[in-house]
């Protein structure tokens, strides 16, 4: 069943466990957690975590890592050491997901600016997926601009490359800022699609929130909902596009409305 969530992203830079009750006032009942230092990867701290979550009545279902942007360096070194030592750190977010309860961690992989060969990249990301998978958690790749990810041919050649073992996180605003129409860049992974990150934009913004651009929202639920996705509509935005949480909270209910619609 689609919900509309809130990312804790949104509120950055407030402490997360300070935010858990701001996203319960939007009106969300799903969230995606963002990790944003290693400290927030200690065990006590995320079951203290845990308990603040519980306590507000609200379900987590994805993890964000805030190791995404050192990726490129963890996997795809030629230093087989530092790879080792990201398969474990990526170990500690499978148990995160465990505990809180969430079923997706979100990948952003390599960084485009850089080459590496494609087989590789399929195996670093295969080998993760397997472990993600043999913990009950979804690897799930996100499109992301200024990664290999952000451009449509390699998620194309990817999806067919991987067939069962690969599962996608789609960004709008990602796609906006890599130039690419989302509503047609959504259709090339909806096959395997586990997570959804939602915005808007305009002509002169590239990240809003749903409700305060121009962006087609019932055509992309309801294109989504025939292609058979069921699973969650997180809302991700930057926290300086907003002036107070009263806008979050109208957004998900504008959200929320149009899905809605698009269901009937």
């Amino acid at each position: 069943m689609n919900r509309i969530g809130v990312s804790s992203g949104c509120f950055y830079p407030r402490l997360t466990e300070t935010v858990i009750k701001d996203i319960t006032l939007t009106g969300a009942s799903v969230m995606e957690l963002f990790i944003n230092t290693h400290s927030e990867m200690e065990i006590d701290y995320i079951k203290e975590l845990k308990e603040i979550i519980d306590y507000y009545g609200i379900s987590v279902c994805s993890v964000h890592p805030f190791t995404s942007f050192a990726e490129t360096y963890l996997f795809f070194s030629e230093y087989p050491r530092r790879t080792e030592d990201g398969f474990r750190i990526y170990d500690r977010y499978f148990e995160i997901c465990n505990i809180l309860g969430a079923k997706i961690l979100n990948f952003h992989g390599f960084k485009s600016e850089k080459s590496i060969e494609f087989e590789k990249y399929c195996h670093v990301y295969g080998t993760l997926y397997e472990k993600a998978k043999a913990a009950g958690v979804v690897f799930s790749q996100e499109n992301v601009r200024k990664f290999i990810s952000g451009d449509i041919e390699f998620i194309r050649r990817f999806s067919d490359y991987m067939k069962n073992s690969v599962a996608f996180t789609f960004d709008i605003k990602q796609a906006y800022m890599s130039c690419y129409d989302p509503i047609e860049f959504s259709k090339t992974v909806v096959d395997k699609l586990v997570l959804v990150h939602l915005n808007d934009f305009d002509g002169e913004n590239t990240c809003l929130l749903p409700g305060k651009g121009v962006f087609d929202l019932q055509t992309f639920f309801t294109d989504l909902s025939l292609s058979g996705y069921t699973g969650n509509y997180i809302i991700e935005v930057y926290s300086g596009v907003y002036g107070n949480d009263t806008e979050i909270a109208d957004s998900v209910k504008y959200a929320e409305s149009i899905l809605k619609e698009s269901l009937l």
